[in-house]
């Protein structure tokens, strides 16, 4: 099975083929683009894809399905993502798959080389929202057979109660907003890992690969209302 895999929801923005093998998440990477830079997302992605489905040499038929970042993240770059991937799905008539960006942070975390923690660790994935919350998600790392499962939802937080979630667990921590977690952590074992602030489309298409066909289009996943807002109608009537 081939899978084009889509992120623009945070700073960057990246495009990706995977080819699954026997396991589902056991596959190929044939082709990724990334670059990070929160502007110009509509311009880069569509190039991008082509480029990756050149370089792997993979006609348009051929993809079987499609999978996209669906938030939590910035709305005008999310919503490019998923325009985009709804798009192609359409015209191709293959199912577009949705993965959270926290999702695909804390897998990227588990599937970096070295890896060794074992089953029980914590995962929590963080995203700095701005005004004073970060988006936040804890995962239960259950080992090569079991991968990630989810502790809860994800939430749009302040740090110290994102700190006061984890709990007496032990684990690390990724994404944008992991050092403002850490600093308000106290007494407990928590490991910060770099590089991993940005989702990665290898991973949303590699993610995507044992997730069950929806019968609906994936919607975004907004855990707050927008920064802008319109006039109130008092606005509108002044002179």
């Amino acid at each position: 099975m081939i899978i084009l895999g889509l992120d623009s929801a945070l700073g960057a923005c990246s495009a990706a083929l995977w080819q699954t093998a026997a396991a589902p998440e056991a596959g190929v990477l044939r082709a990724r683009r990334f670059a990070v830079g929160a502007r110009g997302q509509a311009e880069a992605l569509l190039p991008m894809i082509e480029a990756v489905r050149q370089e792997a040499g993979i006609a348009w038929p051929a993809v079987d399905r499609l999978a996209a970042t669906i938030g939590p993240g910035a709305f005008t770059g999310l919503r490019i993502g998923l325009a985009t991937a709804r798009g192609l799905a359409l015209a191709l008539d293959r199912p577009l798959i949705g993965v959270t960006t926290l999702e695909a942070i804390a897998r990227a975390v588990v599937r970096a080389a070295g890896w060794d923690r074992p089953a029980g660790t914590a995962v929590a994935a963080a995203l700095d929202a701005r005004r004073g919350q970060v988006y936040f998600q804890i995962f239960e790392w259950l080992g090569l057979a079991g991968g990630l499962r989810p502790c809860a939802a994800p939430a749009a937080l302040a740090p110290a109660e994102a700190a006061r979630r984890l709990g007496g667990r032990r684990g690390v921590i990724a994404g944008s907003g992991a050092g403002q977690i850490a600093e308000a952590l106290t007494g407990q074992s928590f490991e910060v890992c770099a590089g991993f602030d940005q989702p990665d489309a290898a991973v949303v298409a590699a993610l995507a690969a044992g997730r069950t066909t929806p019968t609906m289009p994936p919607r975004p996943l907004y855990l707050r209302p927008p920064d802008a807002k319109l006039p109130s109608p008092s606005q509108h009537n002044t002179p």
